[in-house]
């Protein structure tokens, strides 16, 4: 009987310390896109999800190490949200599945960033000035998004699908476009009555999102 006892408690204990490791992240995300690294701490991190400051020593090196497995976190979810949206070889389909692969992908976009706005203020906060946190993020996680979606965009805009947008500018415009009301939620509360959390509110702004970018795809 013992020994059926040890186990399952074993086994809670692993599960434990799984989450509150997620939740240390989760957290995380919250006040660094909030604060910025430097404006962040590892205390409010730890309070935000009633842990102590030596849970966040037990999982993590370092703040920096923190921020990075964070940043790995919330881009790996990104990742998970696309997974096979977008075709490996948008030459090999035609423009019409081209088309509806993208206008799937910036809606999916748009629900992610409304579940999570700290995506972009993380980036905006990161973006302002030159570190080895932002080289990281950039090669590790922004320049791939960024080649993936350009192809396939360029081929819509040589077949009249897509707005006039240059490639290179069309990933401000669509990370910009989807995620200001989510960053701005306080403000949309005030200026619209709305809640843009809203399932109504967020349908509704990828689709006017889909028909800025894609004007030709109700044509096809």
């Amino acid at each position: 009987m013992e020994r059926k006892t040890q186990q399952p408690n074993k086994v809670r204990l692993r599960r434990t310390r799984t989450d509150i490791r997620e939740a240390l992240l989760e957290s995380a995300l919250v006040e660094f896109g909030a604060k910025g690294f430097d404006g962040a701490s590892t205390r409010a991190i730890a309070a935000r999800i009633q842990a102590h400051q030596p849970q966040i020593n037990y999982h993590f090196e370092s703040k920096t190490a923190l921020w990075t497995a964070a940043v790995d976190h919330l881009f790996g979810l990104l990742r998970e949200t696309f997974r096979g949206v977008f075709p490996a070889n948008p030459t090999e389909i035609g423009v019409p599945a081209i088309a509806a692969a993208y206008a799937d992908g910036i809606r999916r976009l748009v629900r992610f960033v409304a579940a999570h706005p700290e995506l972009n203020q993380i980036m905006v906060h990161e973006g302002t000035a030159p570190s080895d946190r932002l080289t990281w993020l950039t090669e590790t996680h922004v320049k791939p998004f960024f080649n993936g979606i350009r192809q396939a965009w360029q081929l819509l805009r040589d077949a009249g699908v897509a707005a006039p947008i240059d490639s290179e500018i069309l990933y401000y415009v669509l990370v910009g476009g989807a995620s200001l009301p989510y960053v701005n939620a306080a403000e949309v509360r005030l200026l619209t009555g709305r809640d843009p959390k809203s399932p109504s509110w967020i349908d509704a702004h990828a689709d006017g999102l889909v028909s800025i970018l894609l004007p030709g795809l109700a044509a096809l």
